[in-house]
C-alpha cells in the first residue's frame, strides 16, 4: 500500500507503532527478552569503528564480528537513529552534540531497538534443525522488513506465516542455510503479497536475483519516494545466537556507523559504564571519493529525501544541481546519499567528486577533533593493508584484536584468507579510482584535500601505489 508523498510522519509512525506490537508478540513468547532485563547502559566494553563512507568498514565489521568474545548489531545503527527521532531533523547535518538530551522514554526505545538486533555469530550448518534458532530468526526478519520497506503497510502475522512457509520450502530443497540463497526464496513468497518488495536493492549479486526473477528489471533510483529508514543495499540477515544478560558484563560489543564520525560525544552518553575503545580506519582519498561517486549513480546508498524537512512538515527551499548527479534523473535533484556533513548546503550545485571530497574530508576531519580533544584509546588501522594480500591483511587483523585485548589465537577462525564482498557497487580490484582520475587528480590541489591527505599519510606524490 502506498502514502501520500506529503506526509513521510506517516510513514515513520507506521514502522513505530508495528515494531510495538511485534515486540509486544515477542516479549509475550519470551518473557526473558534481553531488552527487558538490561539497557545499552549496562554496557561495559564496546569498540567502535570509526571512518569516512566507502572506507571498508563493512568489509573489516564482517571480520571482526567473528571473534570469539564479541557480540554486533546486524549492521549500522542508522535506522534506530532515524527511528527515535535522531537524524530525520532539520536536516541541518547528520551532527549530534554531547548536550543533546534524550528524554527516558525515547532512550528505552533506542536502547530496545539496538539490543533487539544484537547477537553474536553461530555455525551455519545445522542451523535448518534449530527449530528456537528459526523461530527467532523470523522475528528479526519481521523487525527488520518495514526498516527496507517503509512504505509498505506489514501484518506482522502474515510476514511470519509467510516467512514460515519460505523456510519450510527451503528446508525441503536445502540441507545447508545460505543466507542469500534463503532470501530468494522468501521473496518468492513476500512478493505475492507485497509486490514492492524488489529483490535487486538488496546486498545480493544481480545474477542470483535475475536467475530467480528474471521478469524483473534493475531499477533505478531510491526503492521508494518517500523516505528511506534503513539505506539500501538492503542487509541480509542471518540467524544468530541472542546475547544473554551475562554477555553484556564480559563480552565486548563492536559498532559501526558512518555518521557516528559526526556524534561520537553523544554516543558515548549511551555507555557511561562501559570502556570505549575506537578503531579509526582510513583509505586513501582517491580511492574512497571514487567509491563515494560510484555509490551516488548506484541504486543504492539514499540516506535522505531533501524535498521534506521533517521537522517541520515543509519542502526545502532548493533542489541538489549537483553536476554528473542531479541531471540524470529526477530523484537526483532531491536524494542526498550517504551522511550529511556540517556545511553540505554549500555544496549543492558543486560537481559529484567534490560533493564526495567534501564528505570523506569532513567525516575524517570530524574524528580527527574527536580523538585529538580525547584521552581515548584508538587504533589506525588502513583499508589498504586489509585488502592487498593475506599477509599485511593477517598483521593489520592481529594488531586489532592485540587492541582490543582478544586473544591473537583466534585468528585462525577469521577466513582471513578468503574476504566476502560487502555493498560493493562494483567488482573489487585495484586502482578503480583511475577510471576518473581526470576529474579526482585535481581534488589533491585543494588545500583541505591535500593536507588531510597527508595527515592520514597520503603523499601524493605516490599515488600510483595508491590501492
Amino acid at each position: 500500500m502506498g502514502l501520500d508523498i506529503e506526509n513521510p510522519f506517516q510513514c515513520v509512525n507506521r514502522v513505530v507503532e508495528y515494531r510495538r506490537g511485534v515486540f509486544d508478540e515477542v516479549e509475550e513468547k519470551h518473557p526473558n527478552s534481553i531488552w527487558l532485563k538490561v539497557s545499552l547502559r549496562n554496557i561495559k566494553k564496546v569498540v567502535i569503528i570509526n571512518s569516512s563512507s566507502r572506507s571498508g568498514s563493512s568489509l573489516l565489521y564482517s571480520i571482526l564480528k567473528k571473534i570469539p568474545g564479541m557480540y554486533s548489531l546486524s549492521a549500522e545503527g542508522v535506522p534506530f537513529y532515524k527511528l527515535n527521532g535522531l537524524s530525520l531533523g532539520s536536516f541541518s547535518s547528520d551532527e549530534i552534540t554531547q548536550d543533546t538530551i534524550i528524554q527516558t522514554d525515547a532512550f528505552s526505545d533506542l536502547s530496545r531497538d539496538f539490543l533487539s538486533d544484537i547477537s553474536m555469530p553461530c555455525r551455519q550448518d545445522r542451523i535448518l534443525e534449530n527449530v528456537a534458532l528459526l523461530e527467532e530468526y523470523i522475528d528479526d526478519l519481521a523487525l527488520r522488513f518495514p526498516l527496507q520497506w517503509p512504505q509498505i503497510s506489514f501484518s506482522y502475522e502474515q510476514f511470519k506465516n509467510l516467512a514460515f512457509k519460505a523456510l519450510e520450502s527451503y528446508k525441503n530443497r536445502h540441507k545447508d542455510f545460505c543466507k542469500e540463497e534463503f532470501y530468494l526464496e522468501l521473496f518468492s513468497f513476500l512478493r505475492k503479497e507485497y509486490k514492492e518488495i524488489n529483490p535487486y536493492y538488496y546486498d545480493i549479486p544481480s545474477w542470483m536475483v535475475k536467475e530467480r526473477f528474471p521478469e524483473l528489471e534493475i531499477p533505478s533510483g531510491p526503492p521508494n519516494n518517500i523516505l528511506t529508514i534503513e539505506e539500501p543495499p538492503f542487509i541480509v540477515l542471518e540467524p544468530g545466537i541472542k546475547a544473554s544478560e551475562t554477555d553484556f558484563f564480559q563480552k565486548t560489543l563492536i559498532l559501526k556507523s558512518s555518521v557516528d564520525s559526526y556524534r561520537m560525544e553523544f554516543l558515548e552518553s549511551f555507555f557511561p559504564e562501559a570502556e570505549i575503545k575506537i578503531i579509526y580506519l582510513v583509505r586513501n582519498p582517491l580511492g574512497c571519493i571514487n567509491g563515494l561517486c560510484d555509490g551516488w549513480l548506484h541504486r543504492g546508498f539514499f540516506s535522505y529525501n531533501l524535498r521534506f524537512s521533517l521537522s517541520q512538515g515543509i519542502a526545502l527551499p532548493k533542489m541538489l544541481k549537483i553536476c554528473g548527479y542531479s541531471e540524470q534523473n529526477e530523484w537526483g535533484k532531491w536524494w542526498w546519499n550517504y551522511d550529511l556533513p556540517p556545511g553540505w548546503q554549500d555544496y549543492i550545485e558543486n560537481p559529484l567528486e567534490e560533493v564526495c571530497a567534501f564528505q570523506w574530508y569532513s567525516s575524517n576531519k570530524a574524528i580527527q577533533k574527536y580523538l585529538g580533544n580525547q584521552t581515548k584509546r584508538h587504533c589506525f588501522i588502513r583499508y589498504e593493508n586489509i585488502i592487498k594480500g593475506l599477509g599485511a591483511r593477517r598483521q593489520e587483523i592481529e594488531k586489532i584484536v592485540d587492541f582490543i585485548g582478544a586473544s591473537t589465537g583466534c585468528i585462525g577462525q577469521l577466513e582471513l584468507d578468503r574476504l566476502p564482498v560487502i555493498q560493493a557497487t562494483d567488482q573489487p580490484r585495484p586502482f578503480r579510482w583511475k577510471k576518473r582520475q581526470d576529474q579526482l587528480l585535481p581534488l589533491l590541489e585543494k588545500s583541505q584535500i591535500r593536507e588531510m591527505s597527508v595527515q592520514l599519510g597520503y603523499d601524493k606524490i605516490k599515488t600510483g601505489e595508491w590501492f
